[in-house]
């Protein structure tokens, strides 16, 4: 079975049956065979470069957990303290390693 004909079997198997937990889990079974789409892990894990000195800018935090870094590092494509992808690049290079895991 592959993994779209699980997600459809899934998705028709809430529809019949008339069990509360039964509903839940085939619900939850859905969601964790559905691949995230590049806009959710944007929203999860996407984080910025925040400028933390105005005057002189050489210091930057990440967004996601706040690691200090000078400002001429802070051109990295991902944080090196937590791992968020911090480009469009850095995003798509996620993306690629989630779909040669789960594809």
């Amino acid at each position: 079975m592959t993994r779209e004909e699980a997600v459809k079997f899934a998705e028709h198997a809430v529809n019949i049956t008339g069990i509360s937990e039964v509903k839940e889990f085939y619900r939850m079974a859905a969601v964790a065979l559905t691949p995230p789409t590049q806009e959710q892990v944007e929203k999860v894990w996407r984080g910025e470069w925040i400028n933390t000195n105005n005057e002189v800018e050489q210091m930057c935090k990440c967004s996601k957990c706040g690691y200090p870094i000078s400002y001429f590092w802070s051109r990295t494509q991902f944080c090196p303290n937590c791992g968020a992808p911090m480009t469009d690049e850095a995003v798509g290079m996620v993306m690629e390693r989630w779909e040669e895991l789960h594809g």
